[in-house]
């Protein structure tokens, strides 16, 4: 779980209430606090360029070399699944259009049905690094009230 900063607020409250630090995120995991959808578009591609090993700058161009395409279909497939966000939004991120998207994610979703170009480990292989992404951020933030609200360990 990420916790906003208005989420840190509340925790220290909390703390100051006398709840101890598995209460408050008990707390906050009962009352949903989790990512902003923001940030996942921003973790995913992040996945997606470590698994890929491209830089943004190519992953941003309009270059059609197909390990570039692969890479943004991912993107588009991934951020449709594991968010909320609209087509529009998707694109925007990345300097395309909500067609673009949706032909991208159609793409990489026919590649999966017929399991063609090893589509499925790619998947499975960010979603791995997309995770892991989100456990760091959330032991850094659980350090981070550990530290404002001064709970030992």
């Amino acid at each position: 779980m990420i916790y906003s900063e208005n989420d840190l607020y509340k925790a220290f409250a909390l703390f100051e209430q006398g709840f101890d630090f598995y209460d408050v995120t008990n707390y906050f995991k009962k009352n949903n606090a989790t990512i902003f959808d923001k940030q996942k578009i921003e973790l995913i591609i992040d996945a997606v360029l470590s698994h890929y090993e491209i830089t943004e700058k190519e992953f941003m161009s309009r270059s059609r070399l197909r390990h570039l395409v692969n890479a943004r279909g991912m993107f588009y497939y991934l951020s449709r699944n594991l968010t909320k966000n609209s087509t529009v939004f998707i694109g925007k991120r990345v300097n395309r259009d909500h067609a673009t998207v949706l032909n991208g994610y159609r793409v990489i979703k026919d590649l999966l049905e017929l399991n063609l170009d090893n589509v499925k480990e790619d998947i499975d292989r960010i979603t791995d690094i997309f995770n892991n992404y989100i456990e760091a951020k959330n032991e850094k933030k659980n350090d981070l009230i550990r530290d404002v609200c001064k709970v030992k360990s």
